[in-house]
């Protein structure tokens, strides 16, 4: 008998600014999951989609819009690995296209980076070897 297996698929934005910084947001004190880390934004791709065509892509947009309050554009696949916990994680490089970044939804703080000043930061696992592999 096929036993079918079920995952969650969660999506991640590497979004550079206009000075090749790239943004992170740290993770709410409250949530159940790494509570105080920075990390990528991003979140769960809804399991009843409206749509179908991108829906990684628009997944991804409404994510980042609900989080950390940015649209954005040119989104190129980056990377994708499966993780222990039954999840798909899918990253893209992404360019700012409008907004400020502030910390909404599961946020408590957000910040434009270099590669060097987030070496110094608590950050959630995969979130450095993403960005190195975004920067070469």
């Amino acid at each position: 008998m096929n036993k079918k297996h079920f995952f969650k698929v969660i999506v991640s934005a590497i979004i550079f600014d206009s000075k090749n910084k790239f943004l992170l947001a740290k993770r709410s004190l409250t949530d159940d999951v790494l509570p105080g880390y920075w990390n990528l934004p991003g979140g769960k791709v809804d399991s009843n989609p409206e749509f179908i065509l991108d829906v990684l892509e628009v997944n991804l947009k409404r994510e980042v819009k609900e989080e950390v309050d940015l649209e954005i554009k040119n989104l190129k696949y980056l990377e994708s690995y499966f993780d222990p916990n039954g999840k798909v994680n899918v990253s893209f490089t992404c360019t700012l296209k409008s907004g400020v970044a502030k910390p909404l939804e599961d946020t408590d703080e957000v910040g434009w980076f270099t590669l060097e000043e987030v070496k110094n930061l608590q950050l959630t696992p995969h979130t450095l070897r993403r960005l190195e592999l975004a920067l070469k």
